[in-house]
């Protein structure tokens, strides 16, 4: 089982999107795919309209919840939304409040791959996320404010690696909103890949209208737009992903 937690300390990146177009990937693929909603906000649970807030609160605090099958091979952890961060200020407190999260999820079994959806913050309910998870994908726009996000997510996971999780490794660094006809979207990526190499994941998503659209209504980019750029670029994200982790 890969543990994948989709993080960045700046919003507005893509992060949600990725996650649920990563994850709905993944599934169509054939990988068993749970997604963990881990944001108060409740972005992906509203992405397929699951509305319990019974969700990620209750696993972390009572080891009950309630998972949705959103699509084939595709599932839901909610998470709770505001009880989320009104748990957050509980927890804080505790010895050991980074490690709930990775004790409520160890009989976990029956899926391949758990997507954690982080909110664009470094917070407790995060650090747990970080805990719990083998790989980290960071999202970043192509904008000045978003590579410094890259930037601050990187010592934050330095940090992680010289304590308990020494084994969370970057999967890779995802370049999104991408306009080619842009030059600031270019001199962007040309610096994302200047500072970061090959961390940098081949892919790049492109600024698609479809994409948002897709949001609208409720389905992920391979379900509304299947032909568009959108799919395309994360059907490539997928399939990276995949080979990256030698899956």
């Amino acid at each position: 089982m890969i543990k994948l937690a989709i993080l960045t300390s700046k919003g507005g990146t893509g992060k949600t999107t990725t996650a649920i177009n990563l994850g709905h990937g993944l599934a169509l693929s054939g990988k068993r795919v749970l997604l963990v909603d881990c944001d108060p906000q409740g972005s992906a649970s509203s992405a397929f309209n699951v509305n319990s807030d019974k969700g990620l609160v209750d696993l972390m605090m009572n080891n009950t919840a309630d998972i949705f099958k959103v699509r084939p091979n595709f599932y839901l952890l909610p998470s709770g939304r505001k009880r989320l961060a009104d748990l957050e200020m509980k927890i804080a407190a505790m010895p050991d409040r980074n490690n709930i999260l990775s004790r409520s999820l160890s009989r976990l079994s029956g899926c391949d791959y758990v997507i954690l959806d982080c909110s664009p913050s470094i917070n407790v309910i995060n650090l747990n996320a970080l805990e719990y998870a083998d790989y980290l994908l960071i999202p970043s726009s192509l904008d000045y404010f978003s590579l410094e996000g890259v930037k601050t997510t990187m010592e934050i996971k330095r940090e992680m690696s010289a304590g308990r999780n020494g084994s969370l490794e970057i999967v890779g660094v995802l370049p999104t909103f991408y306009d080619r006809r842009t030059t600031i979207s270019r001199l962007a990526l040309e610096n994302l890949r200047d500072n970061y190499g090959d961390m940098v994941l081949t892919t790049e998503i492109r600024n698609n209208a479809q994409i948002k659209k897709s949001q609208w209504h409720r389905k992920t980019i391979f379900e509304y737009a299947p032909y568009s750029y959108g799919a395309y670029d994360y059907f490539n994200l997928s399939k990276e992903i995949l080979e990256r982790l030698g899956d």
